[in-house]
């Protein structure tokens, strides 16, 4: 049932009929009621892309590309009329961001991008802030993030980025992993090892601990959550537009989503500070006594003095290996 204060309302129902969303917008976007009397926003395209993109596959939505006699389009249809309200807004957030781009290729990516930030919601997820703990993680996260992209690439550096999708490290690549902690720089120097898993050796891995200190500021000092996903968003446009639905995709596993205002909480985050977590490291890992479990406790800095490395090193380490293959 299409309710009367949509945009969808007074569109025929049993064929597909059409509104476009904005008259002079750059874009060919329209609103669509699909065959089943389904809500559904269709972008009419001059041309299929090739190859196609991934799409995103989510729970309520139908999103496909499908040539009709008057070109192709992407369409994005919702299942679920219990949910058209929130379609709406997701719908006019797609639009929003495809009507920055230039050119439809990248108006498409956009469209397909930005619907892949919003697949946590649909799916279920939390419509709620992140609390301020996560919010310093996943910016701690996002910086080492950075630090791989520009050394190994978007596609490979976001693939390792496994933290999110409730794997026991931060940060997987073929022969390290890295485990990556935020703390606030007027506290004692200690950090908090939330399980037993965190830092527990990987067979044939190497394990780094990133520490970085991030603390609240008062704006207009410092920059927001979504200051720091907008930036590695931007270098990702220019670098590699294929890789930000991915993004996006960890991000939303992270629990962040973009319509959130973040701007109340300001962040002054420092470099990353690196330890080698080997031999004698200061640690509880597992395995651990039978009928142990769900351990968590307080690391110093201080222990872990004679670990400390660099950046510089640990990028030496994490990239030995390609550097003898290309050689």
């Amino acid at each position: 049932m299409i309710l009367n204060n949509t945009p969808w309302a007074g569109l025929e129902l049993g064929k597909v009929d059409t509104r476009r969303v904005n008259a002079s917008g750059r874009w060919n976007f329209f609103w669509a009621v699909l065959t089943r009397a389904d809500a559904a926003l269709v972008l009419q395209l001059s041309q299929l892309p090739n190859p196609l993109p991934d799409l995103p596959k989510l729970r309520s939505l139908d999103i496909h590309f499908q040539t009709l006699p008057g070109g192709p389009i992407l369409y994005i249809r919702l299942s679920d009329a219990a949910q058209v309200e929130l379609f709406e807004t997701l719908c006019r957030d797609v639009v929003a961001a495809s009507e920055t781009a230039e050119d439809e290729a990248t108006a498409l990516q956009k469209a397909i991008g930005r619907t892949f930030r919003w697949h946590h919601l649909l799916r279920g997820g939390k419509d709620e802030l992140l609390p301020e703990e996560a919010q310093k993680g996943l910016i701690g996260e996002l910086k080492i993030l950075k630090l791989l992209v520009e050394n190994m690439g978007a596609k490979a550096a976001i693939e390792t980025w496994t933290g999110p999708s409730g794997a026991p490290k931060d940060f997987e690549l073929r022969s390290d992993c890295i485990e990556v902690k935020a703390r606030r720089g007027a506290s004692q120097p200690f950090i908090n090892i939330s399980n037993e898993y965190q830092l527990a050796e990987v067979e044939g891995r190497r394990l780094w601990l990133a520490v970085l200190t991030v603390d609240r500021v008062q704006p207009p000092n410092g920059s927001t959550l979504t200051d720091h996903v907008t930036a590695l968003t931007r270098t990702l446009e220019r670098s590699a537009p294929s890789a930000i639905p991915r993004f996006d995709f960890r991000l939303a596993d992270a629990g962040y989503d973009p319509i959130h205002d973040y701007s109340a909480w300001h962040w002054q985050a420092s470099e990353a500070e690196f330890f080698a977590v080997e031999g004698p490291f200061p640690r509880l890992a597992a395995p651990v006594p039978l009928g142990v479990s769900n351990l968590s406790y307080s690391l110093s800095l201080d222990a872990c003095a004679a670990f400390r490395t660099d950046w510089e090193n640990v990028r030496a380490k994490l990239f030995e290996e390609s550097a003898h293959e290309r050689a």
